[in-house]
Parts: structure tokens; sequence; C-alpha cells
């Protein structure tokens, strides 16, 4: 029934389209007033320390991260996730153990996703053949709370190919990574609302071919 009320817009959050020869990110953009092009006034987590009070200090992260392990998985379960892979580090540095185990080789690691398409989130055991022996795939680590979306169908946001350290003040340029439409971390065992996007190597994705 038509009262006169103007139907609600939600504005898609489709991508910009890249400009020849350029990428969206390194466009031209102005300051705002009393601001710079400083990293702190152009991403706010790196001003995040100046906009909030401060609620834990940094060396109460990893005892805070004890607890909170013991609390909700137990003494076995915390020892496997936060002891055990320090220990075959050290093993391996004093030549006790052998090396952590390097990501394998991956045929399929390449899919050229694009914004749109459908992909399905491998299950949690095809994804561990794809990890090293700290459960990354070169480098970027599957998050125990990822486990939740595999066997789950998404639409692809975007590639992520530049990436901007706020920590460190680099920027990273990352390959056969995409982010998923309304997948983002939730802060599960470190606190934190931020509700970033989950990063997705291709070969943790499988296409879903549409009709």
């Amino acid at each position: 029934m038509d009262n006169g009320t103007p139907a609600c817009h939600i504005d898609s959050m489709v991508p910009p389209p890249k400009e020849a020869g350029s990428h969206p990110h390194f466009l031209q953009i102005e300051p705002l007033p009393g601001a710079s092009l400083s990293s702190e006034d152009l991403c706010q987590i790196d001003s995040a320390p100046h906009g909030g009070r401060l609620r834990r200090p940094g060396f109460l992260y990893s005892p805070m991260r004890l607890f909170w392990n013991l609390r909700h998985q137990g003494v076995i379960q915390t020892f496997r996730t936060m002891f055990k892979p320090v220990a075959a580090i050290a093993g391996a540095r004093l030549g006790v153990t052998a090396p952590p185990r390097l990501t394998p080789k991956l045929p399929d690691a390449v899919l050229d996703l694009q914004p749109g398409e459908v992909v399905e989130v491998k299950q949690f055991e095809e994804i561990l053949q794809t990890l090293d022996g700290r459960g990354r795939c070169y480098g970027l680590v599957f998050t125990p709370e990822m486990k939740k979306h595999c066997g789950r169908r998404y639409r692809v946001f975007k590639r992520l190919e530049l990436m901007f350290d706020e920590y460190r003040h680099t920027q990273r340029r990352l390959k056969n990574t995409v982010l998923l439409e309304n997948v983002h971390c939730t802060g599960e065992g470190i606190g934190c609302d931020r509700a970033c996007f989950l990063y997705w190597r291709e070969v943790w994705l499988r296409r879903v071919e549409q009709n």
C-alpha cells in the first residue's frame, strides 16, 4: 500500500571502477582543514590511539588471551592453540624438532575471482591441506573463527590487492586474495568490535558456476 512515503534506498557497495593506468586507492584526495596527508589523517585505525580511552595495555594481551582460552576451551585445547606452536618453533631453532611444514604447492591457488562471483568456502579438512605448520597459507593465517564459514556460499565483494599496514606504516601487495560480502571478523578471543573484513586466499574457495 502506497502511503506517500518514499521507499528506503540502500546504496550498493560495488567497488569503484578502475581507471586506465591507475589504481582507485591512488586517486587524488584533499586533506581536511587542519589535517595532513599522513597516515594518521588518512586511516582511522592509525589514529585510534588518540580516539579512545585505553582499556587494556599491550602487555596484558597475552595473559588475557590465555585466560580467555582456559575459560572457553579448557586446558588441553589451550595448550594446543597457544603453547604447542611456540614450542615447535623453539624446538626447530634449537635443532631438537623438525622445522614447521611450509605452505605446500597449490595447483588451484589462482582463480582470478571478480566482484559479484559466487564462491563456496571449502571444507575445513580441505583448507588444512593448504596451510603450513603455523596455520598459514603463504603467510596469511586462517583464523579459528573462519572455520564457521566452511561449506557456505558467499558473493565476492572485491579483490584485495593492496593493503596498508597501519602498525608498521607500510604498504603490502597481496596475490590471489579476496574479500567476501558481509563476512567480517567478530573479534572472537581478542575482544574487538572493528568488524574488519576477513581475508580469503582463493585456494580456500571454490567457484560456483551459475546458469
